[in-house]
């Protein structure tokens, strides 16, 4: 079926290599399951393509998106292909299967990473969370292609072995990990909502959760599916089970845009700070620090232009008490004059 000496050309197997079996119906779920996913990455691609001229330039997040759709297109052909016996066992089927995996996890990871950083103010708690997740993530997907890619050459048993565990084991820690970042999420959102008094938008937080139930259910799919007979049928799974995820990321920016915009985030403003956005240029308003430099003036004696201050002061009592008003809503405390009048010189940094 298959031209095996391409295995065989550069590495050394324990045993003579073993074609893979293909069933009838295992061509049939193949197919039926390349069809699911030609279906759902035209509503995906079509929704990429909004987020793109929503975002008007080029973000993480709109490269985490093609990419994403990149990985998933490549990972369907070639695991379809190889399936159907178009393309031969050997390394470059195998590593640019890995390679498709390995960017399908980490942009759907970090897209959740990065519309929780936008909920985060301060900017230390945001390079934490990306640290540890990325750690886990490069933990993850070295160690699973390190063990995929010799046991599908079928390098010795013991490759094999290990890794028809640990397969469900990476996808286990991966969907703890997904569920953990989710229900962070959802905690900031409910709590900025319940900080703002904002209550009109429970029924789009609800309507999140539903649809966040989902994306953890086609991860629980694609682990029940490592049970399947045939050990790489499963595989035409990850490019169904990704493209969904993928497109209920981009359903849940209208919950992003909205929280954000309405709890003090502003979006696509020039003169405020960048904030590495999920959806778009997502921008926050950089912190204002209030210096103060109050001059006290101990002279006994008063010139004449003081008193002339003293006179405006008396004739315009209204003016006088807005200016202490304006002063007192930046937070400043009234000082008090010594022998003479107090300046106060307000600094915005």
């Amino acid at each position: 079926m298959f031209g095996l000496d391409v295995v065989h050309a550069r590495f050394k197997t324990e045993k003579p290599f073993i074609p893979l079996e293909v069933g009838k119906r295992d061509l049939e779920l193949g197919s039926i399951v390349f069809g699911f996913f030609t279906g759902f990455l035209f509503f995906s691609v079509w929704a990429g393509y909004r987020e793109t001229i929503r975002a008007r330039r080029l973000t993480s997040y709109i490269f985490m998106i093609w990419l994403e759709i990149a990985a998933n297109i490549t990972f369907a052909v070639v695991s379809w292909g190889y399936l159907i016996g178009i393309f031969p066992p050997g390394m470059p089927v195998f590593l640019i299967c890995a390679i498709c995996w390995i960017c399908q996890v980490t942009c759907l990871t970090f897209i959740i990473v990065n519309r929780i950083c936008i909920l985060l103010s301060l900017p230390l708690e945001r390079n934490i969370l990306r640290a540890a997740v990325g750690t886990i993530l490069l933990l993850i997907t070295v160690s699973s292609a390190s063990i995929w890619i010799p046991a599908q050459l079928q390098i010795n048993s013991k490759y094999i072995r290990v890794n028809s565990w640990w397969d469900r084991v990476e996808k286990s820690i991966y969907l703890c990990l997904d569920l953990v970042l989710n229900i962070i999420f959802i905690r900031t959102v409910k709590r900025r909502l319940v900080d703002h008094g904002l209550r009109k938008y429970d029924h789009i937080l609800r309507f999140n959760i539903r649809i966040i139930s989902l994306s953890i259910a086609m991860d629980v799919l694609l682990i029940c599916m490592t049970a399947l007979r045939n050990p790489f049928v499963y595989t035409q799974f990850h490019p169904v089970v990704y493209i969904v995820k993928l497109r209920i990321e981009m359903v849940m920016s209208r919950l992003i845009v909205r929280v954000a915009q309405s709890t003090g985030v502003q979006l696509y403003d020039r003169n405020t700070e960048i904030s590495s956005g999920t959806f778009g240029t997502m921008r926050t308003q950089p912190p204002m620090a209030v210096h103060v430099d109050t001059h006290v003036f101990t002279h006994s004696e008063v010139g004449p232009e003081v008193e002339d201050v003293d006179k405006q002061d008396k004739v315009q009592p209204k003016r006088r008490r807005k200016s202490l008003m304006s002063t007192s809503s930046l937070g400043l405390d009234d000082k008090p004059i010594i022998d003479g009048c107090t300046s106060t010189v307000v600094e915005l940094k």
